[in-house]
């Protein structure tokens, strides 16, 4: 959206009206761009002087059009053409950041007789009040107060806005002053009174208002007074700070309006200024004036953000910089030296500081490089030539400043200069690109110039993929074979095995190899660092123009595709819990679902989904107090946040925003309401009605889908977390101890209610984190733990890969700091649940003749003996077939057709194996089972009580105990048995 500036070129006008000072380098450019704007005009017939009372001089943005101007301005747009007929604008319907354009002021009469919005109220009320802020800011901050004669100045203010309501119906009046008295009018005082004027001449009398009146501006003055009685500037502005504090919200917005408040402001800023002042050098200087702005109070820096010294030392260090640049030039080598020395010093001044104060040094730069360039110019040069070297330092400096809207800007017109070297800039930007850092930011600004043709573009979004193709891809594959073994032992033996003895398994698999943990822990720390680099790179190719973009958008969209780099960006959104909180979590949920990656059916939309409710609802649940009213504002506020009108959120779930919203509403019911006479019995019944509404919502909408536990989870934490602090803060009465147990049981999110309350309010042991939380974080940290990590592989053990990589994304982060050591949450369950999600292994990556028996080892057999198989039977089911399929899965489906669980099939394998010659039946029995596995590719699905056309009924006694035959169902494996002499499972059920 085009913004304004004044007619000097001075200052901008904010949306809100507030006005801030252009820095230097701005005012030249602005001051430039306007002379030849208004030569432009002249040239064309047009006048080459600027009226302030019929034009405003704006300054286009990406995006704008004049039709665009006209409509936010309430401008009539023959006018806004007449105005700008100009020699540089042939076209009006294309201008460019960074153009001037003149636009017709609006006087009261046409802003009240202007087109009424839905609502009845002028559109172009809202433009004539911002006129109003400009006009009352300009007189709250004059340079020279005493030049200025408020009492006209005001009541020309107070007449307009009297023009103003005398144009609209009497019935009008009331409501149309009402509308501007109750606006903020704070660093715009005079406004205020001028309204409080129209008030008066026009017999209308104003309703209350939080703004400041008569008595609150005298309040604020007596407060001012007893500050600027205090000698030190420091003590007075902690004077005014607590007095501030103690304020009513009047008095405080009288006091952010006062020019009085911002003298004492700058007064205790006035040191940083002369501890900057007396540094030996402009970039010590920068380092002092950054040192004590970081440390200084808001409304001090406020005040520096407006200080006219504060903008010369700025401008100093660009002066220092420019020097080489600025020397005489005696031969034809001299530029390229001088301005490799130029991005030196500028690289030294810049070095360390905020992204914010480089982007104004670099700002302040701008018209320096443009003055010298043409002053070789007008010497007959071509100009200044960057060089390699030259070109890399400035690369460097200008990735300090991606991001603020001051340095995109300046990286933007530097690009336009042409000041780089192609060659140097390609070559670097690749190299580093394909390692996985960010895409520089100069690197982005080039390919948008014109002439590129998408060439350079092109080349980028390669090196993003090579990136992916090999540096992740090596990771993946080191991640995966580190994987292996636990994996293929974990997804097999697992089905054998119940949640407690799987969790032993992996824990003993653990203890056994510290060290295999340890590379675990490194392999997917570099995994989580490549995919927040790769994350990073693809977001920054989706902020590139659209008409750019549009090209390549295909390519961008697969970078995503293939499972290694899916890997890695599960990794970062386990491992990096900034990458989904708050702001940096919306970011990227828009990002995927601008490519696409939406829905439960993609495993990285479960995993971001996971991790967001995690980061944004989950964690911050364990804050939920009933007892403590700020807490219980704080959870609605964070709801609003992370659920609250999120469509995006809404797209990445594959469901409607009228839903999410519904969820939100009714998460908002289970945040418990302060009561200063609290009701434990009362309490727990609110809570049963709210939670059991909410989990029916969640089944509605959600169904059978992975996303169904992520948000019964949630809500479970909600609940949870606001009885634990109950109990902790009001005792442990015996309703909200069952309300807990019920909720959790209720909640059917695969947690025992009885012994996950009992684990709450016992002392933990081992466990420093937890003894130092509330017992909401307690709760949060048991819940997550004895949730979503073991049913992970619960879940995955079953074949339920999709749900088994959302769970493993849930219990991402919260941890294992009650239960200490367990395996199933955190690195290993999360490592093991998102590698078999994203096909990695298991079914797909260890089934292939190359691993064939690699994992018949005595450590598979002693895995296997923690689902309770005695030492015969673990070592003959730890061969595996030629295809490298282990027989336990197929048994585990031989006996649920049977009507066995699991620990039944096992007592019957164990039987199998205890008799006289039971070993020998057993091999055989597993080798048949092989034979199966292999013909179907490891599907057990396909093994079920009868097989399509023929079955064979008799087999024979030779066939059946070498172990060549191939049951394709129960039913003939059921006449396998007797020939082996091996009773069948059905007396185990």
């Amino acid at each position: 959206m085009a913004y304004r500036i004044d007619m000097e070129a001075l200052r901008r006008y904010q949306d809100d009206g507030l006005v801030t000072a252009l820095s230097e380098a701005q005012q030249r450019r602005f001051e430039q761009t306007i002379e030849s704007a208004l030569d432009a005009r002249s040239d064309a017939g047009g006048s080459s002087r600027l009226d302030e009372t019929e034009e405003r001089i704006f300054i286009v943005e990406d995006g704008d059009s004049l039709a665009r101007i006209a409509e936010e301005h309430n401008v009539d747009f023959d006018e806004l053409l007449d105005l700008n007929r100009r020699e540089d604008l042939p076209n009006p319907n294309s201008i460019d950041p960074g153009d001037v354009v003149f636009v017709p002021t609006i006087s009261p009469q046409e802003a009240a007789t202007s087109a009424r919005g839905a609502d009845g109220v002028p559109l172009a009320e809202d433009d004539f009040a911002r006129s109003l802020r400009e006009r009352g800011n300009e007189l709250e901050y004059a340079d020279d107060p005493s030049a200025v004669d408020y009492d006209a100045e005001i009541g020309q203010l107070s007449s307009d806005i009297t023009s103003y309501l005398e144009s609209l119906p009497a019935d009008e009046r009331q409501a149309a002053l009402q509308r501007f008295y109750d606006r903020d009018w704070t660093d715009a005082g005079p406004t205020q009174m001028a309204i409080e004027q129209a008030a008066k001449t026009t017999g209308i009398e104003l309703e209350e208002t939080s703004h400041a009146g008569p008595e609150a501006e005298a309040e604020a003055r007596e407060i001012i007074s007893d500050a600027e009685a205090v000698d030190d500037p420091d003590e007075a502005l902690e004077m005014l700070e607590n007095k501030y504090d103690a304020a009513p919200p009047a008095v405080q917005a009288a006091l952010d309006r006062s020019s009085g408040a911002r003298a004492i402001a700058e007064a205790a800023g006035a040191d940083i200024i002369a501890d900057a002042e007396a540094a030996n050098d402009p970039a010590e200087a920068l380092r002092q004036y950054e040192s004590g702005y970081a440390e200084a109070p808001e409304r001090v820096q406020d005040a520096l953000d407006r200080s006219s010294e504060a903008q010369a030392i700025i401008d100093d260090a660009a002066d220092w910089a420019a020097e080489p640049i600025n020397d005489e030039i005696d031969d034809s080598e001299r530029p390229a030296a001088s301005m490799l020395e130029t991005m030196q010093r500028l690289d030294t001044l810049t070095e360390g500081l905020s992204p914010e104060l480089v982007a104004e040094v670099v700002d302040a730069m701008v018209p320096r490089i443009e003055e010298s360039q043409q002053r070789l110019m007008d010497n007959g040069y071509a100009g200044y030539a960057i060089g390699p070297q030259g070109t890399t330092t400035l690369m460097t400096v200008l990735d300090r400043v991606a991001g603020t809207p001051t340095g995109d800007a300046a990286i933007q017109q530097l690009a336009e200069h042409a000041l780089f070297d192609m060659n140097t800039l390609r070559a670097s930007t690749l190299s580093s690109v394909s390692q996985g850092d960010a895409i520089p930011a100069y690197a982005l600004a080039v390919a948008t110039l014109d002439g590129m043709h998408g060439d350079f573009t092109e080349q980028i979004v390669s090196a993003v993929e090579q990136f992916g193709d090999h540096a992740i891809a090596g990771q993946a594959e080191d991640y995966a074979a580190h994987l292996d073994e636990l994996s293929f032992l974990a997804v097999n033996g697992g089905a054998a095995m119940t949640e407690e003895q799987l969790e032993t398994a992996i824990t003993d698999y653990m203890q056994a190899n510290p060290e295999w943990q340890a590379q675990l822990e490194t392999l997917q720390g570099q995994l989580a660092d490549s995919g927040v680099e790769l994350l990073t790179q693809i977001q920054q190719l989706q902020s590139l123009p659209d008409d750019l973009r549009a090209d390549h958008q295909a390519r961008i969209d697969g970078l995503l595709d293939d499972s290694n780099s899916q890997l890695a960006v599960s990794t970062a959104l386990q491992e990096r819990p900034e990458l989904v909180r708050g702001e940096a979590g919306d970011e990227l949920i828009a990002t995927f679902t601008e490519l696409g990656i939406t829905g439960d059916d993609n495993p990285l939309a479960m995993n971001l989904a996971g991790a967001y409710l995690r980061e944004n609802v989950i964690l911050p649940a364990a804050d939920i107090d009933p007892s403590d009213l700020a807490s219980l504002q704080d959870a609605h506020a964070q709801l609003d946040e992370a659920l609250d009108n999120n469509p995006q959120f809404a797209t990445l779930l594959g469901i409607s925003s009228s839903d999410l919203n519904e969820i939100s509403d009714l998460f908002h019911g289970l945040v418990p309401t302060h009561d200063s006479n609290f009701d434990p019995q009362r309490y727990s019944i609110d809570v049963a009605r709210n939670l059991n509404n909410t989990l029916d919502k969640i089944d509605a909408i959600f169904r059978d889908t992975p996303f169904n536990r992520a948000f019964r989870t949630s809500a479970m934490a909600i609940v949870g977390s606001g009885l634990a602090n109950a109990i902790q803060a009001y005792g442990e009465a015996p309703s909200l101890r069952n309300a807990l147990q019920v909720a959790l049981d209720s909640a059917r999110v695969g947690v025992d209610g009885a012994q996950l309350v009992d684990s709450l309010l016992k002392p933990s042991e081992g466990s420093g984190a937890t003894n130092a939380l509330k017992l909401g974080g307690k709760f949060v940290h048991l819940l997550g733990a004895g949730l979503a990590g073991v049913d992970a592989l619960a879940r995955l053990s079953r074949g339920d890969v999709v749900g088994a990589g959302l769970n493993a994304a849930v219990a991402g982060g919260v941890g294992y700091s009650v239960f200490g050591t367990s395996s199933l949450a955190g690195p290993i369950g999360f490592a093991v649940a998102t590698a078999a999600t994203l096909g990695l292994f298991a079914w797909d990556g260890i089934r292939n003749v190359q691993h064939n028996n690699r994992f018949q080892t005595p450590t598979t057999a002693e895995f296997l003996s923690h689902a309770g198989f005695n030492e015969e039977a673990a070592q003959a089911l730890s061969d595996q077939s030629g295809e490298g399929y282990s027989a336990v899965p197929l048994l585990m489906r031989y006996g649920e057709l049977h009507g066995l669980e699991p620990e039944d099939t096992v007592e019957w394998i164990n039987a199998i194996a205890d008799d006289e010659n039971g070993p020998v039946m057993l091999t055989a029995l597993r080798d048949n089972l092989h034979n199966t596995l292999d013909k179907f590719d490891g599907d057990i699905t396909q093994f079920d009580e009868h097989a399509d056309g023929f079955e064979l009924a008799s087999p024979s006694l030779g066939e059946s105990r070498s172990g060549t035959l191939t049951p394709r169902s129960a039913f003939e494996l059921d006449a396998i048995l007797p020939q082996l002499d091996i009773e069948s499972p059905q007396a185990y059920a």
